[in-house]
């Protein structure tokens, strides 16, 4: 510990991180966590370096500590498996301070805990709300243009197909009132959803997005191109506004 108080002696504020701490003994963690707190350390952090624990086994580690330290906390999980986020947010119900998190799935291996992910969980599930969260997708737009780095499409919240409905059931239900198929509004993170077509889509997203496009068709029309929608979407993914538009173009000669 004398590092520790080096450090506080010099007026410095002083995280002990414990590296692998998943793996390690809890007595022992916790008999180090104990000489941290003597050396007047101002938190303790506990690292999932090896990603061995799901949420469950961290709810029971955090619970410990926190009932055995003073110290705050903070949580430090990383996501080759995938529970980065879910162990992340567990950790936080147990008592966890501070949460470590990455943006855009940057850090060692395969990162850590989504932060965009984890606010939106903190506000959802915790009502904290002192975060503005509509500035993720444009943190994750800045990061993704400095590190090179692509987001996946299909990524939670700020991926571009996070929000995006093909289904014709859904669709239908959502022009109703959206919350059928959402839990979080896009508008929460400053987005929009969108209706794509494509094989899924049924009539009533069809005449939803023409609406928006501002054309008009007749029944029959509608039958014609959904008949084609479905037809070349068998072939590729959702057809786009423009595509679409030349379809029906086309259909309308």
């Amino acid at each position: 510990m004398d590092v520790v108080e080096y450090a506080k002696d010099h007026g410095l504020f002083v995280r002990f991180a414990a590296e692998d701490a998943s793996r390690t003994v809890m007595k022992d963690l916790l008999t180090v966590y104990a000489a941290c707190e003597n050396s007047h350390a101002d938190m303790i952090g506990f690292s999932d370096t090896t990603v061995c624990l799901i949420p469950s086994e961290i709810l029971a580690a955090v619970d410990t500590i926190t009932q055995s330290s003073k110290l705050p906390l903070s949580i430090h999980c990383h996501n080759d498996l995938g529970c980065a986020v879910a162990n992340t947010i567990t950790a936080a119900s147990a008592g966890a301070f501070q949460l470590h998190t990455c943006v855009n799935g940057i850090g060692e291996r395969a990162g850590n805990a989504a932060l965009d992910e984890v606010l939106v969980l903190l506000l959802c599930k915790g009502g904290v709300d002192r975060y503005d969260i509509s500035l993720m997708p444009k943190l994750s737009s800045v990061v993704a243009e400095a590190s090179g780095i692509r987001v996946s499409k299909s990524k939670p919240l700020t991926g571009e197909y996070a929000f995006s409905h093909e289904s014709g059931i859904h669709v239908a239900a959502m022009l109703q009132d959206p919350i059928a198929y959402e839990y979080v509004p896009p508008e929460l993170l400053g987005r929009q959803r969108q209706f794509l077509i494509g094989k899924h889509s049924g009539r009533k997203a069809l005449e939803y997005v023409l609406h928006e496009m501002g054309i008009t068709v007749n029944d029959e029309q509608m039958t014609r191109i959904l008949e084609e929608i479905k037809a070349q979407s068998e072939r590729k993914c959702s057809i786009t506004f423009p595509a679409l538009r030349k379809l029906i173009e086309e259909l309308q000669k």
